[in-house]
């Protein structure tokens, strides 16, 4: 990965937003010399930061078939609660502000056992190898992905069992050593009063690892020997974890520990969902299947500017570093120059001027005299320096306006500024005043969204459980799946198209089977959801438009009053009160008008038009 472009950069603007790249540092043996510094790039950083998590970022399922429109509903419900309650909006701005830094950014969904419920993470990305990538848009395109992470070897010891030797002492983790060195002087004398020996003059090290996880494609079966399409029939072979579990009968039956564990029959992929190994040094703490069911790595690469000939892209920041060092100069420059304004230099004839006067004169003192002979030699002449040329404040403003023009920040201010809409400016134009490239990055985040909604249905359809859904949900999460032959779970018992007759009976053949196992029935059951997102959707101007559809469409009654709250975010709206039967937007419209909710245009006055945004104006009489 050291050959990509940019590679090198990625370290120079991390410390360029930290203000730990240049500066006054350098200018330590020159204490005469100004040390002014400005921090262009981080507040850039900080706005791009922010205007590009001032999404929608929410997605809807949809479902063709009636007989699932339940089970879109509670994905949806899942996903907000889940999107709030871990705070992934904050974990989405984490992994762009990796991409504004390093072209790319990655979002490692997971099931962590510690918090019992699915989580993410945004991966550095020099972190992140892709292995064999054939293409830079997905790490689908790779064979594997290999993810590097520093943790306590305490970490290794509670979650896998295994002692492990550490690799480093926490120096790694720079901000780790920044606290412990900062820390040591205040914690020590605490030390000092609660021991008998002499304090130590240090916090002691962290012990760290790095923790090394592969998601790897894995296209072997279950064969003793390979002879091209053919194969020699081997065993029965059990993936992942399984434990023996008593029967009626008083036998022992070997069953699949937890959902990712299968059993590969002959002539089966041993790896259907992608392989899966953890280790640290030399030491093997897992390998076996992938804990997932989407068959896709749960890491997930974010690149909005994209090239053919480079996996991270451009990040918006490689381009400011320069600049940003030409504006210290500048500044510095000016500063400079005020000093010599300010305290002009001066020139003493020594045959006039003693040392003692010599030593005690400045040109900026107010209403400074001196007596001098001017028989004696020249005395004291004072030289102002030339005015500082006009061009160096222009060129100040040049660099200042091309960092944000090159940043992008100045095109998502366009959209920013529909928060406040003049009264004579239409929302249909702001929208077309949009730059292509502001167009085109909705959509890649448009496709990212896409894939996180798809793999977090599959990881809820395998980890949240019955009693997990309603206790979030209530009764709402409940599905007739739920109490099939396979209970407890929102997959049906027969999903595929081959269980169903030409009259939609199950065939005998399936019913004697019995139901495929959950991780064969994912597949097949959620390929019929939609991850829909409607085009710059993402944007709030979007977003703004939306609703001001939503708006006329209840006013004009073509929708009912309780979709225009969910379009509006209003909380605490009841709609899991309402009656079994209310489930689409024809049948809330007329369930609200047998109870006389639906709006009503007040007939006096002007009718409003509905294409601008509402204003708020304050008068105040005179």
């Amino acid at each position: 990965m050291a050959i990509q472009p940019g590679w090198g950069k990625i370290s120079t603007a991390i410390d360029a937003v930290m203000s730990q790249d240049e500066g006054a540092e350098s200018l330590e043996s020159h204490n005469s010399l100004s040390r002014t510094r400005t921090n262009r790039i981080a507040k850039i950083f900080e706005d791009l930061t922010a205007m590009q998590t001032d999404t929608k970022p929410f997605w809807d399922y949809s479902v063709t078939n009636r007989k699932f429109e339940q089970h879109a509903q509670i994905y949806g419900k899942l996903a907000t609660h889940w999107y709030q309650l871990r705070n992934i909006d904050l974990r989405w701005a984490d992994v762009l502000r990796y991409y504004n830094v390093a072209g790319t950014g990655y979002l490692h969904i997971f099931w962590n056992p510690d918090i019992g419920d699915i989580d993410a993470i945004a991966e550095d990305p020099r972190k992140v190898i892709p292995i064999s990538p054939a293409q830079n848009d997905s790490l689908e395109h790779c064979q594997g992905v290999v993810v590097l992470r520093d943790v306590p070897v305490n970490y290794i010891k509670d979650r896998y069992g295994v002692s492990v030797k550490a690799e480093s002492d926490g120096s790694a983790l720079t901000w780790v050593s920044k606290i412990r060195d900062a820390a040591s002087e205040a914690v020590s004398p605490i030390w000092k009063w609660h021991k008998s020996t002499p304090a130590e003059t240090d916090l002691p090290r962290i012990p760290t690892v790095c923790l090394k996880t592969c998601y790897l494609k894995d296209s072997r079966r279950n064969s003793l020997k390979d002879m091209g399409d053919e194969f020699i029939p081997g065993r029965d072979i059990e993936m992942g974890q399984w434990h023996e579990e008593p029967q009626a009968d008083g036998s022992l039956k070997r069953v699949p520990s937890n959902n990712w564990s299968y059993l590969v029959k002959p002539g089966e992929s041993l790896y259907p969902h992608r392989r899966m190994i953890v280790w640290v040094g030399q030491t093997e703490l897992y390998d076996g299947p992938s804990f997932y069911w989407h068959d896709q790595f749960p890491v997930i690469k974010l690149t909005l500017n994209p090239v053919p000939w480079s996996w991270l892209g451009r990040a918006p920041l490689w381009d400011l570093l320069s600049l940003q060092s030409s504006l210290n100069k500048l500044l510095r420059v000016v500063d400079d120059h005020a000093a010599q304004v300010a305290e002009p230099g001066s020139i003493h004839d020594k045959n006039n001027v003693s040392k003692s006067t010599f030593d005690s004169f400045t040109t900026r003192r107010a209403g400074w005299k001196l007596r001098q002979n001017p028989l004696a030699g020249k005395g004291v002449q004072i030289i102002n320096p030339p005015p500082l040329d006009a061009g160096i404040w222009e060129h100040i403003k040049w660099i200042m306006n091309e960092m944000s023009e090159l940043s992008g920040t100045s095109d998502l201010q366009q959209v920013m500024g529909l928060k406040q809409i003049p009264a004579t400016t239409t929302i249909e134009s702001i929208l077309n005043a949009q730059t292509p490239a502001l167009r085109l990055r909705s959509r890649i985040l448009e496709a990212f969204q896409r894939q996180v909604a798809m793999q977090f249905a599959y990881n809820a359809t395998e980890f949240y459980t019955l009693t997990f859904r309603v206790n979030i949900l209530g009764a709402g999460g409940i599905v007739l799946d739920d109490f099939d032959y396979d209970p407890g779970s929102l997959l049906p018992d027969y999903a595929h198209v081959d269980d169903y007759n030409s009259a939609g009976e199950i065939t005998p053949e399936a019913m004697s089977r019995g139901p495929l196992p959950r991780y064969n029935r994912s597949q097949e059951f959620l390929r019929q959801f939609i991850f829909k997102i409607t085009p710059g959707s993402l944007l709030n101007s979007a977003q703004m438009e939306r609703t001001m559809i939503y708006f006329q469409l209840a006013r004009a009654g073509i929708i009912d009053p309780i979709t225009l709250m969910e379009q509006l975010n209003i909380p605490n709206i009841g709609v899991e009160n309402l009656p079994p039967e209310v489930r689409t937007v024809l049948d809330r419209i007329a369930w609200c008008q047998a109870n006389g909710l639906m709006m009503s245009v007040n007939p006096a006055g002007r009718k409003a038009s509905g294409q601008e945004s509402p204003r708020i104006v304050t008068k105040e009489s005179a």
